[in-house]
């Protein structure tokens, strides 16, 4: 598949393996799609081994928005996870009238701004997406949370060849830049498929590392695979 033929603004459906330490633990599904005019991402994720299925995790994004010249720009956002019957909620609301944005959490609420040009959890990858596909390597995105926008600083390097379940693709690795800090997240975003990631790995040094790699991939309806095997 060509990259004239992909773009952020197409919906597709990925389902990625979730690894904890190098085996595999969790699997989750996220999507892209229009629906009554505006956009709804979703992710969907399960425990499928070990403690993760054991303890019945469960966990369900959902970020509904519109593009604006190209950026995604959030409306609303919420987040359920379950572990062990125990939920933990919290939601967010963008007032672009306002350039506020009202969370909901387990300890209250909280209003912050601005609302333009910050991104949800979930659409945060949409914004990677953009600026890759824009041919930037170095840039920052304001990310909200429960209680506070924060700016995540981050850095491209050299297009790589990357193997995985779906076949050999050309990736843009992409790191977070931390100060002072035992945790990195890195992802290697597929170049040919307007940078959708492949791969994503978040974790601390001296603590466990969570690893997601893709096992299929739908774009606009059509199934993505790639000819062969990466060269050895």
């Amino acid at each position: 598949m060509q990259a004239a033929e992909t773009g952020i603004e197409v919906p597709f459906d990925a389902v990625y393996q979730v690894y904890v330490d190098g085996k595999p633990r969790m699997e989750t599904r996220i999507s892209l799609a229009r629906k009554d005019g505006h956009w709804l991402m979703s992710n969907d994720g399960k425990g499928t081994k070990g403690l993760p299925r054991m303890l019945k995790f469960r966990n369900h994004e959902r970020s509904e928005g519109e593009f604006v010249d190209g950026l995604f720009q959030p409306h609303r956002y919420s987040s359920e996870t379950r572990v062990a019957g125990k939920d933990d909620l919290w939601s967010a609301e963008f007032s672009l009238d306002e350039n506020s944005i009202t969370t909901q959490h387990e300890d209250g609420s909280a209003s912050l701004e601005p609302a333009a040009g910050t991104v949800d959890p979930l659409s945060l990858t949409l914004a990677m997406r953009h600026h890759l596909g824009a041919g930037q390597t170095g840039f920052q995105i304001k990310l909200v949370d429960e209680t506070e926008i924060d700016l995540h600083d981050y850095q491209a390097s050299a297009p790589e060849n990357l193997d995985t379940d779906l076949g050999c693709f050309e990736v843009v690795p992409l790191k977070r830049i931390r100060k002072n800090s035992t945790r990195y997240s890195q992802g290697w975003y597929a170049s040919e498929l307007a940078h959708i990631p492949l791969r994503l790995q978040h974790g601390k040094e001296g603590g466990k590392e969570f690893e997601m790699r893709i096992t299929s991939l739908q774009i606009d309806g059509k199934p993505v695979t790639a000819s062969a095997d990466c060269p050895s």
